[in-house]
Formats: structure tokens, C-alpha cells, sequence
């Protein structure tokens, strides 16, 4: 039988997801995440210590039920860029269901933004590391050094969350960007794939 303290503990990370996710971190309230919650503020305290913890809570628990469910699905799909094109695919997807004041509190508080980039890169280098290998070991990738292009992925998703994350200031530009970024990870520079067109 589920405790009460568990049920409070789930209706909280369901409901504060919920809200941060639609209003960002900065424009809601533990008070605001209580109410709607059915909880008294006193239970938010009893699990986290501040805002900020509960906040990295719900960040950490999105992004390994978005990499779980990645995982998962990609065992069903033949083919390095089959593979590829599915991440490419169900990450622009996903992206819609956040809002932009979410994007940008989660980069620009720099506790928040250091440990989601921490856990995106981890989730990256296996996923892509995974696909890169098995790629190169059917033949459908030329034989490259595999820790370089993973690293290289990476440094790439880095540099877009300091140097650009922060300027970016609505869904369309994210959804431009994302679209370039696969198309060039797709094709390189002499691809002759279906790139974009200008």
C-alpha cells in the first residue's frame, strides 16, 4: 500500500513539473506549486530546501524519462541514420511542450544550468556513442575515431547553450536552429542528403 507521504511526494513533482514547464521557474511560487498541489508549503520543505532543489529535482526526472523513453525506442529501429533521424525527430517534437520563459530559466540560473548541462552530455556521449560504434561496426558510418565525433557532438550542444541558449527568444528560433544543427550533424558540409535549401 502507497503511503500518504509518497502520494503527497508524487502529486508535488507532477504538479511543480507541470507549472514550471508551462510558466518557467521564475514566474511561479512554492506557494502557487502548493496550492494547485493540494499540499501545504510545509510538505514542499519537508523534501526540498529551497525552490531552486525542487526545480533541479523535476529537470532531472524529465530528462531520464525523455532519455529512457529514447533508449527504448530506438531498440526498434534498424539503421544508423533510421536512428538518428528518430532522435532528431522526437527531440523537435518534445521540445514544443516546453514553454520559452522554461528554456531560458534553465539557462541562465547558473547552478541549474551547470548540472542540466552535467546530465545532457552524460545522455548524449552514451546515446550517440552507442549509435556512432554500432554505425561504424556495420559499415554504415566510415571507420572514424568514435571518442572524437562524440566529443565533438558534445562541444557543439555545449557552445549552443553558452554562446547562443540565451539569446534564443522564441520556439521558432529554437526549432530553426535544431533543424540546422541535425542537418549539419546529418550531412556534414559535402553531404548530398536531403539538407535544407535556402
Amino acid at each position: 500500500m502507497i503511503k500518504q507521504s509518497e502520494i503527497k511526494y508524487n502529486r508535488l513533482i507532477e504538479t511543480a513539473s507541470k507549472l514550471f514547464i508551462e510558466y518557467g521557474y521564475k514566474n511561479i511560487t512554492l506557494d502557487e506549486i502548493a496550492k494547485e498541489a493540494g499540499i501545504s508549503k510545509m510538505t514542499i520543505y519537508k523534501h526540498f530546501n529551497s525552490k531552486e532543489e525542487l526545480f533541479l529535482e523535476v529537470l532531472m526526472s524529465l530528462m531520464a524519462i525523455h532519455t529512457n523513453y529514447l533508449e527504448e525506442q530506438l531498440k526498434t529501429k534498424n539503421g544508423t541514420i533510421e536512428k538518428i533521424d528518430y532522435i532528431l525527430t522526437h527531440s523537435l517534437e518534445a521540445s514544443q511542450d516546453y514553454s520559452m520563459a522554461f528554456y531560458k530559466d534553465v539557462m541562465t540560473i547558473p547552478l541549474i544550468t551547470e548540472k542540466v548541462m552535467a546530465e545532457k552530455l552524460r545522455a548524449i556521449k552514451k546515446i550517440y556513442g552507442d549509435i556512432i560504434r554500432e554505425g561504424v561496426e556495420k559499415g554504415e558510418i566510415r571507420n572514424l575515431n568514435v571518442e572524437f565525433a562524440i566529443d565533438m557532438l558534445s562541444m557543439i550542444v555545449e557552445s549552443f547553450s553558452e554562446k547562443f541558449a540565451c539569446k534564443i527568444n522564441s520556439q521558432e528560433e529554437v526549432q530553426s536552429f535544431a533543424e540546422d544543427f541535425y542537418d549539419f550533424l546529418k550531412y556534414g558540409l559535402f553531404g548530398n542528403g536531403g539538407g535544407k535549401v535556402d
